[in-house]
């Protein structure tokens, strides 16, 4: 279908039309893990956040409440994170198990080659200021 000027210069369109691309990119990259990139990345983030909670690793996952518990639940039969006591009686600490960081350092090398190659065929510099700026635009006061 023909894309009239008006909206092909529009970046919300452009970035709407690259991100299913790079979803899909990320998860053919994490297919031999058996992992989704929603489940790489909810690791990635009990990884970066030791000890955060269900609800805010839901935050951070942009999920509601049961899809957060899905996948915590997901994580913690694969034997990748545990449920630990926290200062919050209502609530459990997360944090990677020994089998959950050496995981994670595989998920690392297939999402870093995966963004060689989708990204590839941006330079380095450009790959930088793309990342500085979609960065910019996700910090910014709404």
């Amino acid at each position: 279908m023909k894309v009239g000027g008006d909206l092909a210069g529009q970046l919300g369109y452009q970035v709407q039309l690259v991100h299913p691309m790079a979803h899909e990119a990320a998860r053919a990259a994490l297919e031999h893990l058996d992992i989704t990139p929603a489940r790489a990345t909810a690791l990635l983030l009990i990884r970066a956040n030791p000890g955060c909670s269900q609800s805010a690793l839901g935050g951070a996952l942009n999920v509601n409440r049961s899809s957060a518990m899905k996948i915590v639940d997901l994580l913690e039969g694969r034997g990748l994170i545990r449920r630990a006591p926290s200062a919050d009686p209502r609530a459990h600490a997360l944090e990677l198990t020994t089998k959950g960081e050496q995981f994670a350092a595989d998920v690392d090398v297939a999402l870093a080659e995966n963004e060689r190659r989708f990204f590839g065929v941006l330079s380095a510099a450009e790959r930088k200021s793309l990342l500085e700026m979609l960065q910019r635009l996700h910090h910014r006061e709404p």
